[in-house]
């Protein structure tokens, strides 16, 4: 079960595939996907979340 970092909390895949569709939803489509933006960090840090979790 993938384990989010910045709180140690468990969550299931399926919620955390759940939380990458509503950020990716959010993305204000500008293509430009940087460290510097915060939607894209978090949709990084997620699915590295679901493949550490494999």
């Amino acid at each position: 079960m993938p384990t989010w970092k910045c709180t140690g909390t468990h969550v299931t895949k399926e919620k955390a595939e759940e939380s990458i569709s509503h950020l990716k939803n959010a993305c204000f489509g500008c293509n430009t996907h940087s460290n510097e933006c915060s939607i894209a960090k978090a949709v990084g840090d997620i699915t590295s979340m679901i493949k550490e979790s494999e």
